[in-house]
């Protein structure tokens, strides 16, 4: 291997090579270089965001990103490491990982994260260095031109176009406030909310959808799709506390898969909490496949 250089990422710059980096490394992933770099320019300054590339013949083989969990306490920093599978196993991801938590360390936070996908390599490489599994998502696939079943015509499903963004925002931190975390969000922001969901690049505003009831919105299902690469993400459903029970997931999940098989998307992504069975009951009968663990593991600081 050519000589490795560590430096710090050029978000503009880097923007096409990182998103390939993702791509390379997660197949399921849903991203370009714009959505990344959107992504990226919308994480707000108390984050305190370190980021490094490693590169190899003038192309960025690895990276690290780490930084405060912005939208909970500030007591949780999260770090995260990517190596191309062909540059594994040769010290990147070592020399990078030190870089993050060297950094972590000196944000006065209590605990660090790092979420992955669950393999040999990878969980050896985290409890070598102390780090332990608190939590877990079933990872899972599905071609929604494979789906015949169609949402309950009883129940109010719009586009997300259509539909106001703060109502879609007021479900989203809801909901999110029930999910399973080390550490619970205290508030998302809305303006923030937009810039990571209503004005991403990937965001489909026509394959999202929410069902209403009594003129607000109850439930939701967001997707992030790349006709481009033909996939999509179903970043979140959620449903409000007083509707659950109802089928309204269900629907609006059946609306975002019909999209998408309209749409040129042959593979959608979920990621769901282990202990979130209603939602993983939705996702079987929709024909979602589990494919693997994302697990979530933790590090005392």
């Amino acid at each position: 291997m050519a000589s490795m250089t560590i430096r710090e990422l050029e978000p503009v710059a880097d923007a096409g090579q990182f998103a390939d980096l993702l791509l390379a490394t997660h197949p399921w992933t849903v991203t370009n270089a714009a959505d990344w770099l959107h992504r990226r320019r919308a994480i707000p300054e108390r984050a305190r965001l370190f980021s490094r590339v490693a590169v190899a013949d003038d192309r960025i083989v690895g990276a690290v990103e780490a930084g405060l969990n912005f939208f909970g306490s500030g007591d949780v920093a999260s770090l995260r490491v990517w190596v191309r599978p062909e540059h594994r196993n040769r010290g990147v991801g070592s020399a990078l990982y030190e870089l993050g938590l060297e950094h972590v360390r000196s944000l006065g936070a209590r605990q660090a994260t790092a979420m992955f996908q669950e393999s040999g390599p990878g969980v050896s490489f985290a409890t070598r260095r102390g780090w332990t599994e608190a939590r877990a998502e079933t990872l899972s696939l599905l071609d929604p031109r494979a789906v015949i079943e169609e949402p309950d015509p009883a129940v109010d499903v719009r586009p997300a176009r259509e539909l106001d963004p703060h109502e879609l925002h007021r479900i989203d931190e809801e909901t999110t406030r029930d999910m399973p975390a080390l550490e619970q969000v205290s508030e998302i922001d809305y303006d923030e909310w937009c810039d990571f969901v209503w004005d991403s690049p990937l965001f489909a505003r026509d394959g999202s959808f929410g069902a209403v009831v009594d003129g607000r919105v109850a439930s939701i299902s967001l997707l992030f799709a790349s006709k481009e690469l033909g996939r999509g993400m179903n970043m979140f459903t959620g449903t409000s506390r007083e509707h659950r029970g109802r089928g309204l997931a269900l629907a609006v999940k059946l609306a975002t898969t019909a999209w998408a098989a309209e749409n040129g998307i042959a593979q959608i992504v979920t990621m769901n909490d282990e202990t979130n069975a209603p939602m993983l009951a939705v996702n079987r009968r929709l024909g979602y496949v589990p494919c693997g663990r994302r697990v979530e593991y933790a590090l005392d600081l």
